[in-house]
């Protein structure tokens, strides 16, 4: 099913003509369509139908294919015409509404005046339940006259900045304008790029232009476009064909087969699949950090880092996050796994030994496997074992000790105090991962080190910015400028890697000053629902560790029962994530939970109720 929303730039500029002119020709491709108006006000008029209802009609529809969802007597914005009902609009009771529409082809939601009129007391606007119902075209009406031009610019702006697949329709509502102004903004709409979707005539929906292709998902358009300008290409044969379709049917056979699926954010999904830890992915001030840093340093760094790469925006990055954890020098990277591999594939060297937890991430273990060194996996979490292997080293041998502070896969962590002591009594160089501690623990959400006082004794601190701080790359932290000079002189990763887009970068240091501030008033909270949680779990039979970190993991053993389980929650609205191996050991396939700061009492229960009804297909 498509989706397509129509609204515009003001009230009174001939939407519902738009829509009907618009379901007029999709209804001619023979596609089934469906009108919604998912709020009304000004319909004291009875003998006008109603916009859905009229839409309807002048496209040819029959009255079933109209749907209005709330409807107002006074023709004022919508929430002071519910106001004056004794009433509310409220944003969750018509989502669930508009959720419980029958399917159909083709779906053409009309808003009610502008795109930015509120819709709830927060400020949501039509923009944001474009975002909330999935919206895959948005269709602004603008009118078409003197002004246009001016409208147009605005309005779609607007709509890019709620990250919205938009284009311009221009409508007659005032009669033909003089062809000279028509001239005008058609000419200055293509000299700047801006998409016209369409266009009509004054009085009735007779269609001047439609950009149809437009309107389709983007996404199944390119791919439609590929296929259709490539042909049928040959399918693969020979022996590598053969070896690689043996190792993918493997996978399938045994439920270990990856794939991509297009996600889309919706209000109506309950995601705890990504590590967006303390919700700032959209937060308004990492968004304005970001959006001021791609006009004053562009949208690409274009360059590595020690070419023309390393902008203001990594250099003001590198030193709050040093003031932040408390080292001295830092370096931004272009994803934590080059961060983890440039520094564990540099630092250590043949005839250097490094001992890590058996569950470290794979980018660390790759960049070990790299560096020549030799490797020594410790138990999970077992310290004494850790302290085993370091009293059997050889003397004067290079030692390295290799964990991460919260466990990607199973919310647990290590005795960093422990780990703290053994390195003054040992002497070994210690790198610690903080990706997924961050926010969560410390006082000023800084992490794990900083939560049990270990930070002086870390020598390498890697962190994400991908995670927590709702942007993207990552960092390493030094107390002493001589592995930083390693690094950048010696580490690939950094070396050949275009820098970190400097947005990126303004995001995420604006997103440091967002942690710290949550970090004071709501950690505890925080921490407490993940202990409810996992209780809550376990009371229901689920096998569910104890703990408090964002990351709970749900037990479920085999990997097809895992996958089967999550697809029946993504059925029912709830994102989860399937580890199966290699990702995780043989035999412990489990659902991952990533927890928000904003998971509450109500997300748990929906998620135990489905879990409940999700028993019947394991």
């Amino acid at each position: 099913m498509q989706t397509i929303l129509i609204s515009g730039a003001d009230t009174g500029i001939g939407k519902t003509r738009v829509t009907a002119a618009l379901a007029r020709a999709l209804a001619a491709t023979g596609a089934s369509v469906q009108i919604v108006k998912p709020v009304e006000s000004g319909t004291r008029d009875t003998d006008y139908p109603g916009d859905a209802e009229n839409a309807a009609a002048l496209a040819g529809l029959p009255a079933s294919a109209a749907v209005t969802l709330r409807r107002f007597a006074a023709a004022i914005n919508p929430l002071d015409a519910a106001a004056a009902e004794g009433g509310a609009l409220v944003w969750d009771e018509l989502l669930a509404d508009y959720q419980r529409l029958p399917a159909c082809d083709w779906r053409l939601v009309e808003g009610a005046g502008g795109l930015a009129v509120p819709l709830d007391a927060s400020g949501r606007d039509w923009a944001d339940f474009a975002r909330a119902i999935a919206a895959d075209a948005v269709v602004l009406v603008v009118a078409d006259r003197l002004g246009a031009i001016n409208q147009s610019r605005l309005v779609l702006d607007y709509a890019r900045s709620h990250g919205l697949h938009a284009g311009l329709w221009l409508n007659q509502v005032d009669g033909a304008p003089p062809a000279e102004v028509a001239a005008s903004t058609r000419a200055t709409l293509a000299r700047l790029g801006l998409p016209l979707w369409g266009e009509l005539t004054y009085g009735g929906i007779e269609l001047v232009r439609l950009n149809l292709p437009a309107l389709v998902n983007p996404v199944a358009a390119v791919a439609a476009t590929a296929t259709a300008t490539a042909g049928t290409p040959p399918s693969p044969t020979g022996p590598l064909a053969e070896r690689v379709g043996e190792r993918l049917a493997e996978r399938t056979q045994a439920g270990l087969r990856r794939a991509l699926r297009l996600h889309v954010e919706t209000d109506a999904v309950l995601n705890l699949s990504g590590n967006d830890y303390l919700a700032l992915a959209h937060d308004p001030v990492v968004a304005a950090a970001a959006a001021r840093t791609a006009w004053d340093e562009g949208t690409s760094a274009a360059a590595s880092p020690l070419i023309t790469g390393w902008r203001r925006s990594h250099a003001e990055l590198s030193a709050s996050l040093c003031a932040w954890h408390g080292f001295a020098h830092g370096l931004i990277w272009s994803s934590g796994y080059a961060a983890n591999g440039g520094v564990l594939g540099t630092l250590p060297k043949p005839g250097d030994l490094v001992l890590a937890d058996r569950l470290i991430h794979h980018s660390m273990v790759a960049g070990i496997l790299r560096s020549g060194a030799r490797l020594k996996r410790y138990p999970h979490l077992d310290l004494g074992a850790l302290e085993r292997e370091l009293l059997a080293a050889e003397p004067g041998r290079t030692v390295f000790v290799v964990t991460e502070s919260v466990f990607s896969m199973d919310g647990d962590y290590p005795d960093l105090r422990r780990i703290a002591e053994l390195r003054r009594r040992h002497g070994f160089f210690w790198i610690l991962d903080e990706a997924h501690a961050l926010g969560w623990y410390g006082q000023t959400g800084a992490g794990l080190a900083e939560e049990q006082g270990v930070t002086a004794d870390v020598d390498v601190l890697v962190g994400t910015c991908g995670k927590t701080l709702a942007s993207g790359g990552a960092y390493t932290l030094f107390h002493h400028e001589l592995w930083r000079d390693t690094l950048v002189n010696e580490a690939g990763e950094f070396i050949y890697s275009t820098a970190l887009p400097p947005p990126s970068a303004a995001a995420a240091r604006a997103a440091v000053g967002r942690v710290r501030e949550l970090a004071v008033v709501g950690q505890a909270g925080w921490k407490a629902t993940s202990q409810r949680l996992r209780q809550s779990l376990r009371d229901a039979g689920w096998d569910a560790p104890a703990g408090d970190a964002p990351i709970v993991p749900i037990m479920i053993g085999g990997a097809a029962r895992t996958v089967a389980l999550a697809t029946h929650l993504r059925a029912a609205g709830i994102n989860v994530a399937a580890v199966r191996p290699p990702t995780v050991p043989e035999g412990t396939s489990r659902l991952r939970l990533s927890l928000q700061r904003t998971f509450d009492e109500a997300a748990a229960r929906r998620l135990l109720a489905a879990l409940a009804e999700g028993r019947a297909v394991l």
